[in-house]
């Protein structure tokens, strides 16, 4: 479906979006539609392959050149001046990355939004396991589009696409979005490895919003989050006159815009929400990202606080058991279920036995964390698999503790997930839990907190901790039945037992257990 300007001259560049949400209903095409046309533009929106007015094509039927096609189509049409950009968030960018793998000659830019580069690596695997997450974004525990997309991006898991890009992007993201690693990564590789059109030529926008959360609407009003938090309105960008026609302009009609002046990389550094005179809360401009950092450790002591110096005992453990039958609920969520919570206060979880909390003193000064996180936990168990988490709070004066990032490590996939070892009981090892990119700044009179669990269900899989093969397992159908109403996969499930472990956490001078945060460097 296409729609022209009222008038307009031959030679008009083309805007296309490819969905798979039903383009006569989706709120957002409406919108673009009404945005592009007024400025010039042939507007042109169709169903993926499979999908509402396509769904004759077949969903099973290759797609990789639908997008060819199409913007071949359209650029050789007498209106068209042989440019077509494409825009769009979540499946809708995942088909802007689909289709510039196959170099049509006539696509010249993009806006991806929202989405990942590799389903595989950015949904299903390491460097966290986030099998519950694509279940839920799905509406089911395990559905046909599951298998499908899974089995797709594991044939095709080893592949290097990134040189076959070759045209401009700029990559949008949510800092409370599950594909924001996805976007970062996607930029950084196309930027230093694409093809001789995209390096160089990438941008990167990232604010503080979720998948799911609609940032383009009500202009000059604060950006409120499912899960309580309303950031300043200087955190929605305006959209039209900011990203989109400063993009669209410069490369499909030649206009002098100055975007590609500006600095390449534009995040959103997060701040305290309800403190005016907090730091952050501020749009920052940088040439890459992530900028300069230096490390700062802050090390577990056995006190349960997290200190900068090193524990200088020389034994020093904390233990918990858990249950897969009782995991740690999932609570708001930074990630999968949509709308995408944001940050939620964590207290009514804290409490639990199998939940370890360490927190640092109130701070004196501000806490600048920009860049990619990561845990390096020492820690054993008496079963042959289990799994680590990690979330990362930023603890307000009054008592609330405000998730901004969490993850996983797997015990059997500790060193890589190509390759499952088993672990041996009672042996201590370091894990690595890589928590993702983050931009944000604790205020004074605020903590960071570090809660260490072995569960967060929905958000992520259970560990039955047995050492078999994962699969569709009883325990987390029956979960996902209790908490989510999901319906039951079809058949039985592939297995049923589960096993309780005693899991222990090392912090002393040998074993420094730790998180390791990125801080800027003036």
């Amino acid at each position: 479906m296409g729609y022209t300007p009222e008038t307009h001259p031959d030679g008009v560049p083309v805007i296309f979006v490819c969905t798979p949400y039903d383009k006569s209903r989706d709120q957002a095409i409406g919108g673009w539609r009404s945005c592009f046309l007024k400025n010039g533009y042939v507007f042109a929106v169709q169903d993926m392959r499979g999908f509402h007015a396509s769904a004759s094509a077949g969903r099973g039927a290759p797609r990789r050149y639908d997008g060819y096609d199409t913007i071949e189509w359209l650029a050789g049409q007498p209106w068209c001046n042989g440019k077509v950009g494409m825009l769009g968030y979540s499946h809708l960018g995942s088909a802007q990355y689909e289709t510039a793998v196959t170099a049509p000659p006539h696509f010249t830019c993009a806006i991806p939004a929202q989405a990942p580069g590799n389903y595989y690596t950015d949904s299903r695997y390491p460097p966290s396991f986030r099998k519950a997450d694509l279940e839920t974004i799905l509406r089911g525990a395990f559905t046909a589009r599951t298998r499908q997309l899974i089995n797709r991006r594991i044939r095709n898991r080893d592949d290097n696409h990134i040189p076959l890009f070759n045209l401009p992007m700029l990559h949008s993201a949510g800092w409370f979005d599950f594909y924001k690693e996805g976007a970062i990564e996607m930029f950084l590789a196309c930027q230093e490895h694409g093809g001789d059109g995209a390096r160089g030529n990438q941008k990167l926008l990232i604010g503080p919003w979720g998948h799911g959360i609609v940032q383009e609407q009500d202009l000059g009003r604060p950006l409120a989050l499912p899960g309580g938090l309303a950031y300043p309105a200087n955190s929605k960008p305006e959209w039209e006159k900011e990203v989109w026609m400063p993009w669209f302009d410069h490369w499909l009609k030649g206009k002098e815009t100055g975007v590609m002046e500006r600095p390449t990389v534009r995040y959103y550094l997060m701040g305290a929400v309800g403190e005016p005179q907090a730091p952050g809360n501020v749009w920052v401009e940088t040439d890459t990202f992530p900028p300069e950092s230096r490390p700062l450790a802050y090390f577990l002591h056995s006190d349960r606080t997290l200190q900068t110096s090193p524990p200088a005992a020389d034994l020093a453990t904390l233990d918990y058991t858990y249950d897969p039958q009782n995991p740690v609920p999932t609570v708001g969520r930074v990630h999968a279920r949509l709308p995408v919570k944001g940050s939620f206060d964590q207290r009514e979880v804290e409490g639990r036995q199998d939940v370890l909390i360490f927190t640092t003193p109130p701070l004196d000064e501000p806490l600048h964390i920009v860049g990619q996180v990561r845990v390096k936990l020492w820690a054993s168990s008496d079963q042959v698999d289990t799994d680590f988490t990690a979330k990362l709070t930023d603890v307000y004066p009054d008592g609330r503790s405000m998730l901004f990032l969490d993850s996983i490590v797997k015990g059997r996939y500790r060193n890589t997930y190509l390759k499952e070892e088993l672990l041996v009981p009672g042996q201590v090892y370091e894990f690595d839990i890589d928590l993702g990119y983050i931009a944000i700044v604790l205020a004074p009179g605020h903590c960071l907190r570090l809660a260490i669990s072995s569960s967060n269900f929905d958000r992520f899989d259970i560990n039955p901790n047995t050492g078999e093969p994962y699969g569709d397992h009883l325990v987390t159908r029956r979960l996902l039945a209790e908490r989510l109403r999901a319906e039951p996969g079809p058949g039985e499930p592939e297995y049923s037992a589960t096993k309780v472990a005693k899991n222990t956490v090392h912090m002393d001078q040998a074993r420094p257990s730790r998180v390791v945060l990125p801080v800027p460097i003036p």
